[in-house]
């Protein structure tokens, strides 16, 4: 759906301006969890009594607002509260990484009501893994239907689907033809993201913070949030710094099939692939052992400072208050000291005041940040006034 695939990340700050639609008074409504009275409404849009109330009254019969407890008031009956209504609406958040799916049911409140982990080849023919997803997502569901779901995957999401895909671990998937099966299979819209992007937007902490999210699991890539915003890029592929040449990983092939990117050198398939950790036959396994195998710990803190190295870079362009590194690799603490050393010896020490460099939140940070996406692209103004016109055709 066009709404979706041209989603940008918000601030989840009031409109700029006065509301003069339905959709904005949604969106002014849904920046405030406390709700607003009609006298709040009235004094920040700006707008006459008749037309609040006209949109009002079309949010309540949408069920997209209710009245909650009452405010207090120093005289008088105390006015009620308007709110979002989110409640008893469930997003679902697909993470499908390179041999693991993960797959939580959340309230619009970010709560996570369920969750399931299943193993999946993401080598395989999509309607293989497709369908093993959405068997388990319905499985979780369990008869409950969800406003939207949204979808984490490990390669650049261009919105439109212009960009290709011919160099990622999801060449041969075909993007819109998986949006539709899984539109038509959970009877929900469907956003699709990538799953470092979804991540970092999980880490926002505050309306206007400006951080870099890194993954480092079987790959590398990472979300870009400027003042709040989602940095999506032109066509869908900002953060993938997982195939910047850098000197470290000369002569070492990429899964993309050129030489030198930093995840040749930095993720977790690189490890792998390392002779002397050849005994080691999946990743969990090698991550298992990083505390009580040496060769394990040193590779693991030589690659840290790899990444630290190329986020030096990251960090004197972007200025983030903080970088936060999460995927099974990325949490190590071996991994994280290397990295966040090698920032604060590279990196230009003005773009190092107050910088943090810290573990992200690699549990529930995507599956959060894809809630929050959803939530954005379901009652963005544009998307709220169409449904309230073909509830009103």
């Amino acid at each position: 759906m066009t709404q979706q695939r041209t989603l940008v990340g918000g601030s989840g700050q009031p409109p700029v301006g006065p509301a003069t639609s339905a959709g904005h008074v949604l969106q002014l409504l849904r920046s405030s969890p406390a709700g607003y009275s009609r006298a709040d409404l009235l004094d920040i849009t700006g707008m006459a009594r008749s037309t609040l109330y006209e949109r009002l009254d079309a949010l309540f019969a949408a069920s997209l607002v209710y009245e909650s407890m009452p405010l207090r008031s120093q005289r008088g009956r105390p006015p009620r509260a308007i709110r979002f209504d989110d409640r008893n609406k469930l997003v679902l958040a697909i993470e499908i990484g390179h041999t693991h799916a993960s797959i939580h049911l959340l309230s619009l409140g970010r709560d996570i009501v369920a969750s399931a982990r299943l193993p999946i080849k993401i080598s395989q023919p999509q309607e293989g893994v497709a369908g093993t997803v959405i068997e388990e997502s319905l499985r979780l569901l369990d008869g409950r239907q969800p406003v939207g779901a949204g979808v984490g995957l490990p390669a650049p999401v261009d919105p439109l689907h212009r960009l290709g895909l011919e160099r990622t671990v999801l060449a041969h998937w075909d993007l819109q033809r998986l949006q539709d099966v899984m539109e038509a299979r959970l009877e929900c819209p469907v956003l699709l993201e990538n799953d470092a992007r979804s991540m970092a937007v999980g880490e926002v902490r505050e309306p206007l913070e400006s951080l870099v999210a890194v993954k480092v699991s079987t790959g590398v890539g990472s979300g870009i949030i400027v003042r709040g915003a989602l940095v999506r890029g032109a066509h869908g592929a900002a953060g993938d710094i997982g195939h910047v040449r850098i000197p470290e990983a000369a002569g070492l092939r990429c899964r993309c099939g050129r030489d030198g990117c930093l995840a040749a050198a930095a993720s977790g398939r690189a490890l792998l692939a390392e002779p002397e950790l050849a005994r080691y036959g999946t990743l969990r396994q090698l991550v298992d052992a990083c505390g009580s195998d040496p060769a394990v710990r040193s590779a693991v803190t030589d690659a840290g400072r790899v990444l630290g190295r190329a986020l030096a870079a990251t960090v004197g362009t972007l200025n983030p208050g903080r970088i936060a590194v999460g995927g099974l690799v990325g949490v190590l603490p071996d991994f994280l000291g290397a990295c966040r050393q090698q920032i604060l010896d590279d990196a230009f020490e003005p773009s190092l005041v107050d910088l943090e460099v810290v573990s992200a939140d690699s549990r529930t940070a995507t599956a959060v940040g894809l809630c929050k996406l959803v939530e954005e692209s379901l009652y963005a103004p544009e998307r709220v006034e169409q449904l309230l016109a073909q509830r009103a055709g």
